[in-house]
């Protein structure tokens, strides 16, 4: 049974035309969707979702989440009705079991404005993400083969790939900064259901609401900066990066 196999002409013209296709697309998205992106996320930033005075919103919206642990310390404050004498043994191993079963009983919700706005944003830093590993792989591929001289152009495609990857690398760690926000306002709210009577755990949930609220606020608007410095570095820096060595320059050599 014969196998067909592809030549090496036929293998290096099917990469030549997914590099042209890939350098099209990301030209495209550079020409076309930054500018769509800036201008989306100026307006997110400016919009009444994102307007400071909403901070109240945020804070109320945390004492809500707490109904259940503000009823269940109604009812605890209530002096119980008086019992027929149990044994010692008995009375401490029921009072613990109704503990446990108040404990697991009572809800604390999430914060709803927080969440819809994490919900929202994580598309953005998501699709951030794919256009910098995008822009990177564009770049790495006009770089030329090395030779001695002449390479003042290869260090801007350099540079400007560093850069791209420090915003990367910035849209990355939010991902992470959401994820230990949930992760923190769990331990507060555990601590809330385990002791409701100490208001200080509540007030630490309420400015830590309020505390992530701003930070989305804040980073909606640093993502805007990051489109913006990424079209401003590579409009200023095209023709280094697509043509790194001139031609007459190469001619020399």
């Amino acid at each position: 049974m014969s196998r067909t196999t592809l030549t090496s002409q036929e293998n290096t013209a099917i990469v030549d035309k997914y590099k042209n296709e890939f350098c099209q697309e990301v030209e495209e998205i550079l020409k076309n969707v930054f500018p769509k992106k800036i201008i989306e996320l100026d307006k997110l930033y400016k919009s009444d979702q994102l307007k400071l005075s909403r901070a109240e919103e945020v804070k109320e919206a945390a004492k809500a989440s707490l109904k259940d642990v503000i009823a269940q310390k109604e009812a605890t404050s209530i002096p119980p009705a008086a019992k027929r004498k149990r044994n010692a043994s008995s009375s401490i191993e029921n009072g613990d079991d109704t503990k446990k079963e108040i404990r697991f009983s009572t809800k604390v919700s999430c914060n709803p404005v927080v969440t819809e706005l994490i919900g929202f944003l994580k598309p953005e830093i998501r699709e951030l993400i794919e256009y910098c590993n995008k822009i990177k792989m564009w770049i790495q591929l006009l770089i030329p083969k090395i030779e001695d001289g002449n390479n003042f152009g290869v260090s801007i495609q350099e540079e400007t790939i560093s850069e791209v990857s420090t915003f990367c690398e910035f849209a990355k760690g939010s991902f992470d900064d959401m994820s230990r926000y949930f992760v923190t306002r769990g331990k507060v709210s555990s601590k809330i259901v385990k002791y409701p009577h100490l208001e200080d755990y509540v007030k630490y949930l309420t400015e830590l609401d309020e505390k992530q609220f701003l930070h989305i606020r804040v980073f909606t608007n640093e993502l805007k900066m990051i489109y913006c410095c990424m079209f401003d570095i590579i409009n200023k820096n095209l023709e280094k990066i697509k043509q790194p060595r001139s031609q007459m320059s190469s001619n020399l050599y």
